[in-house]
């Protein structure tokens, strides 16, 4: 229980630092509002979809391929993102806001912490099935996301506008070129496939550090209501839904282990840049972002120990 607690934090607390150092640009003016709404649509344009390209293009989808397993994922991700839709629909008013709140409870970051926690629980076993399910799940969340903040612009919807907007999304486009290279088995060059890998891993850093520039603590107690209801969402409701479901088909050991690290852990970082780009509510997403990080630790914990105790895995 340690060791995963450590892991967690471990995970976390990377995030925090490269939060504070973005805070700290802030306050010491090195960053202007305008330098960081270019950095942020550089972030959003070029190297989130590079790294949605490099990401899937890299993986190995033939291992421990299970397609009802992986069909079962998405299934349980389409009814936690409808239902956080549902939620936001009855709770908030302002389609802004709503967008980044149904982001925020079903759109987690397993590319950061899923193989850690998954390989210390469950032993290298774990591997392969969670590198295939990071592959499939992670498009999933954009794909949703894209047409979740689409619909919950503002105004009056143009349903050709929307789907133009859908089809050309750069980490749609990202995603689409990264399966097809994967599934057409391309194998770049080198002196391509490197500076790719170096954008790839850059981009978590740069958001991060642009989120922390961006970010405003009083917008804490704007969004108050909404950070809480996203929290408990995200790391509670969400995974107790996906365990209980799972558990009830006859899922133990690594695949529902799985699934808790898929559904219970924190927002993902490009959340944010999405929502802000795509003019939803960046302050909400931060936010989400900073909370769900900072109490995961204790919630992926918790839900591993109820897991042991009635020996599911």
């Amino acid at each position: 229980m340690l060791a995963n607690f450590m892991i967690a934090v471990n995970a976390v607390v990377p995030l925090f630092l490269l939060i504070l150092l973005g805070m700290g640009a802030r306050s010491l003016h090195l960053l202007t509002d305008t330098e960081l709404k270019h950095v942020n649509r550089a972030i959003f344009t070029v190297m989130f979809p590079l790294m949605m390209f490099y990401n899937i293009y890299s993986s190995d989808l033939s291992g421990s391929f299970d397609p009802g397993y992986i069909g079962f994922g998405v299934v349980m991700t389409l009814i936690v993102h409808f239902l956080g839709m549902g939620v936001a629909l009855i709770v908030e008013k302002d389609n802004r806001s709503r967008g980044a709140l149904i982001q925020g409870i079903y759109r987690g970051n397993v590319v950061l912490m899923g193989l850690p926690i998954m390989i210390n629980l469950m032993g290298e076993e774990a591997r392969g099935l969670t590198a295939v399910m990071v592959a499939v799940i992670v498009p999933c969340y954009n794909i949703l996301a894209v047409i979740t903040l689409e619909v919950f612009r503002g105004g009056k919807p143009d349903i050709r506008d929307m789907g133009r907007r859908i089809v050309t999304n750069p980490l749609i486009i990202g995603a689409v070129l990264g399966i097809l290279a994967n599934l057409a088995g391309l194998k770049l060059p080198s002196l391509i496939e490197e500076p790719l890998g170096d954008v790839s891993s850059a981009a978590t850093v740069v958001a991060l550090l642009v989120m922390g520039a961006s970010f405003h603590v009083s917008s804490v107690r704007e969004n108050l209501r909404n950070l809480i209801i996203g929290v408990l969402g995200k790391l509670v409701l969400s995974p107790a839904l996906a365990l209980l479901a799972g558990y009830a088909i006859g899922l133990r050991g690594i695949p529902l282990a799985l699934l808790l690290i898929i559904f219970g852990a924190p927002c993902a970082v490009s959340g944010y840049t999405m929502a802000q780009q795509m003019d939803s509510n960046g302050e909400l997403a931060a936010g989400c972002l900073i909370f769900t990080s900072l109490f995961s630790c204790v919630t992926i914990c918790g839900w591993i120990f109820l897991l042991e105790q009635i020996g599911a895995i």
